[in-house]
């Protein structure tokens, strides 16, 4: 019989904090870094979700000469066992805090590539322990979160990484040094899109109980959502994205993606929006349509000005209405024709499915979603040659890079966390459609009570975060 090891929080938060008393000051860049404890000067690795997008990262990370993919964990069987085939000489959980308490002390850092509902535990105890971090997209779920994050990170002196690999590519490094050069004036606007196919399109379903899997840790895998029972095909794998409590909405997988480049071309560190409005469509069955996410959304932000802006305010737009035929969303949830006529005198000859087009004072900055090269061109036509972004590693490598030279890495949480609160306030204007939210950023409030109560939540008896009071 396969014994299970149950960690209390209050045992799981003492061996979190008593090894946290072992962190030494290391490389330079940070207050109390922890140092490479391989003795082969390798960092070693913990990673935390094996399938799926855990399983890209995992191969992605493995590619470093320096590190040593140490310890493995997930609730799923089936994916843990690709590990185990892949990397034999490594060891094994199917509980992250019994991984962090086993081997935690003889490891440098950790990959939290779990559902989104996770993020803040293992994030947070990870750096509690005095290990870098790569979080994947969206990183958290509220503000609150957020917040925490930042600081937790901050207090803790570790290499953090939001999980935006794309950030990496030319494509995007070209987007960031033409705003910030001002190769074509100041910022008007930048239109986002995500118009293409996926899970989150599907029609959200009444869930259906249904017998655990033998190969899966169900109350694991809830961890800190609400209990329920498990149901085939509704919430793992990857379907959970589109229920409010367990995953982001379309904006919140995909929208980090998008804003990356531009939030840091235009230099918006901490910068918040003035107010959001968003409509929405949700397509599901009328007893699960106030607990799961919609299925196209359009919306729009106002924002003060910056000086990329010439001090002018500007907005922000998203889109995620499907522009395939057989699922066309109305046209005020796809891009407006300018941007579609755009992409369609451009290189690209189409407008793809998910990309940015930026509009400037003089002329345009599109940016298919992950090609190799952005394009620019003028009001009156002129192509606008783009900026060589020379070499860089990839955002996996870069990580890697900077656990060991104590550097901070490009998506560090110190201003990507403020990118994914600018990504929140979206996702509580969907879940409050047709209402224009003011936001405070002085008191990080909007002033509508309805607004507000999405700036935190609840977490199942057992699972809260340590330190982080409610607000």
């Amino acid at each position: 019989m396969k014994k299970t090891i149950n960690l209390s929080r209050r045992q799981f938060i003492g061996a979190s904090g008593a090894a946290g008393m072992f962190a030494v000051a290391g490389c330079t860049g940070f207050p109390a870094i922890t140092s490479v404890k391989s003795p082969n000067g390798k960092l070693r690795h913990m990673s935390i979700g094996c399938g799926n997008r855990g399983w890209g990262d995992i191969l992605e990370l493995s590619t470093h000469k320096n590190i040593e993919m140490a310890a493995f964990c997930d609730v799923d069987a089936n994916y843990l066992a690709q590990a185990k085939k892949r990397f034999p000489g490594a060891r094994f959980f199917r509980d992250w805090r019994e991984m962090f308490i086993a081997v935690g002390d003889g490891c440098d850092s950790v990959t939290v590539s779990a559902p989104d509902h996770h993020h803040i535990h293992m994030a947070s105890a990870a750096m509690r322990l005095g290990k870098h971090v790569y979080l994947q997209k969206p990183m958290a779920k509220t503000m609150q979160e957020t917040e925490f994050l930042r600081r937790t990170a901050a207090e803790n002196g570790v290499v953090t990484q939001m999980g935006t690999q794309y950030f990496a590519y030319p494509s995007d490094r070209q987007v960031v040094a033409m705003l910030r050069a001002g190769t074509l004036g100041p910022v008007e606007k930048a239109y986002f899109f995500s118009t293409r196919k996926g899970v989150s399109r599907r029609r959200r379903l009444a869930p259906v109980p249904a017998k655990v899997p033998v190969t899966l840790e169900w109350n694991l895998w809830l961890g800190s959502a609400a209990e329920r029972p498990y149901a085939e095909g509704v919430y793992h794998p990857l379907i959970w994205r589109i229920w409010r409590d367990l995953g982001s909405g379309w904006i919140g997988d995909i929208g980090c993606h998008l804003v990356g480049a531009v939030w840091r071309g235009l230099d918006l560190g901490g910068a918040a929006p003035v107010d959001v409005r968003a409509e929405t469509i949700t397509d599901a069955e009328e007893s699960v349509k106030d607990k799961v996410w919609p299925t196209a959304a359009h919306i729009l932000w106002h924002f003060n000005g910056v000086p990329a802006t010439g001090g002018r305010p500007f907005e922000m737009e998203w889109f995620d209405g499907c522009s395939d035929p057989d699922a066309l969303a109305p046209a005020n949830y796809r891009t407006p024709a300018e941007v579609d006529e755009l992409f369609a005198k451009s290189p690209f000859k189409k407008r793809p499915h998910e990309g940015k087009a930026v509009r400037c004072r003089e002329g345009w900055i599109l940016q298919p979603h992950g090609v190799p090269a952005a394009y620019a061109v003028r009001n009156d036509g002129t192509e606008v040659k783009v900026p060589d972004a020379g070499k860089a590693p990839t955002h996996y490598h870069e990580f890697v890079d900077c656990c060991l030279e104590g550097k901070k890495a490009s998506t560090d949480f110190e201003w990507s966390t403020y990118m994914r609160e600018f990504v929140i306030t979206g996702e509580i204007a969907e879940r409050c459609a047709g209402r224009t939210l003011k936001w405070n950023a002085a008191s990080r409030r909007f002033g509508d009570p309805v607004a507000d109560a999405f700036l935190v939540r609840s977490y199942r008896k057992g699972w809260e975060v340590p330190g982080m009071t409610r607000a």
